[in-house]
């Protein structure tokens, strides 16, 4: 880290403190988390021939992240939030391990501005972390930092319209490393590949929000520049640009049916080369609940175009910020070889079911076929393959009344039996649990 950055860094934070101490209404409030989990998996496929299965076949590590926040009110409707992380890989399978101190990496520095629009307006200036809409397209900055972080760096700005209404407007930046990082790992943040040099991403949008007693959704617009960079053998990749419309509404139909409907379309008018792509997601849930305990069943239906090879266009969808695994732990380590969470040629079909409690108790079992949408892999097929995944929580502790040692933790089940998309036909899983203290 330049020693620059570290300088200007406490410089702002001694002149903030300095002015927060010379208020009679000073809150300061701190906390944090830790999070201990293990990950095996093994004997997942890659659309290629050599590997054919990725990071080696057998994974299994432990991964700790501590995590501590502090908040500050400068004024009455101004704070200063900051929070630092590190996190430790022990890896007895012998891949990649972040031994101690590893990295320090402060995944929240901002200003947040209260009501100084109305009731219920914020502004938010530096990093920092969202979700915008269903999350399909705006969650996770840094997907190539895994399970550390999911910020991004620029402002957004929440504006109530009405009783029902709100908008939300946004621009970020995100670098392809990290200048605030303690430590020299210089490890890729937005990227699709660590092999990709210097390729960083910025975006800006406008997402229009109802919220009624009986539907929520959104209306959007997105731009999404990716900066040309080069790859680890030279090939030099072109800059980008993307432009994306879409609708988002989440109604409720009756007191037991409610419905989730999506639909997005990218491109780019100053490129004829450039995208044209969409994605959509469908999906009815029939909920029952009695006493304590809902019980649920949902059909869905997920659609990610894939990039037509007999056209000049690029029609391969693109993620935008949300390459993380809201579709499937497993899967997102079948696109390894396209980039990390590169979600795109897509055609997933499943059923859901499960049951929520009270205390905390919940369990969610998903059934799907996977398929593609071009057959574009050395398997030349387009069956991505059945997918089964089982996910249950469960809480260990609530904790004290302000929420001091709340103890949580899920495990993880998911199971994929590829097709002849790829060229392995050998069961791939994937297991984790997990358990989370926050102090």
């Amino acid at each position: 880290m330049k020693r620059t950055h570290l300088l200007s860094l406490a410089s702002v934070v001694f002149a903030i403190l300095t002015t927060a101490n010379a208020q009679e209404k000073t809150i300061f409030r701190y906390g944090g988390d830790i999070r201990l989990r293990q990950e095996i998996w093994d004997e997942i496929p890659l659309p290629t021939d050599n590997p054919s299965i990725a990071r080696n076949g057998y994974n299994n590590s432990y991964r700790l992240r501590t995590r501590l926040y502090g908040s500050i009110n400068v004024l009455n409707n101004l704070n200063l939030n900051l929070r630092a992380v590190n996190e430790l890989h022990e890896t007895p399978s012998g891949a990649e391990a972040y031994d101690w101190p590893d990295e320090l990496v402060f995944d929240l520095i901002n200003l947040e501005l209260k009501d100084f629009l109305g009731n219920g307006s914020k502004l938010v200036l530096g990093r920092q972390e969202f979700i915008l809409g269903s999350g399909r397209l705006i969650m996770d900055g840094t997907p190539l930092d895994g399970s550390r972080t999911s910020y991004v760096n620029g402002l957004l700005l929440h504006k109530p319209l009405s009783e029902d209404l709100s908008a939300d407007i946004f621009a970020v930046y995100t670098s392809d490393e990290d200048d605030l990082a303690i430590g020299n790992l210089h490890r890729k943040l937005p990227g699709y590949s660590p092999a990709v040099d210097g390729r960083d991403e910025a975006a800006a949008g406008l997402f229009i929000n109802s919220r009624s007693e009986k539907s929520k959704g959104s209306l959007y617009y997105i731009w999404k520049h990716e900066t040309s960079a080069k790859k680890s053998d030279g090939e030099k990749i072109d800059n980008a640009d993307i432009h994306v419309i879409g609708a988002w509404i989440k109604p409720e139909f009756t007191d037991t049916i409610s419905g989730e409907f999506e639909y997005a379309y990218e491109f780019d008018p100053n490129d004829e080369n450039g995208i044209d792509a969409s994605m959509a997601f469908a999906g009815l849930t029939y909920t029952h609940r009695l006493n304590h305990i809902s019980t649920f069943f949902g059909i869905n239906y997920e659609y990610l175009s894939g990039d037509d090879p007999t056209t000049d266009r690029n029609e391969a969808f693109n993620p935008i910020l949300c390459r993380a695994p809201l579709i499937s732990e497993l899967v997102i380590y079948c696109y390894d070889s396209e980039g990390a969470g590169n979600w795109n040629n897509l055609h997933y079909p499943h059923l859901t079911m499960g049951f929520s409690e009270e205390s905390g108790h919940n369990l969610t079992l998903t059934f799907g076929y996977m398929g593609a949408e071009e057959n574009n892999s050395v398997g030349k097929g387009y069956n991505r393959g059945w997918l089964y995944t089982a996910h249950y929580g469960f809480p260990l502790f609530k904790g004290t009344k302000n929420g001091m040692g709340k103890t949580s933790g899920y495990v993880r089940l998911e199971i994929l039996d590829p097709g002849d998309y790829y060229t392995s036909d050998r069961t791939a899983y994937f297991l984790r649990w997990q358990v989370s203290v926050a102090f």
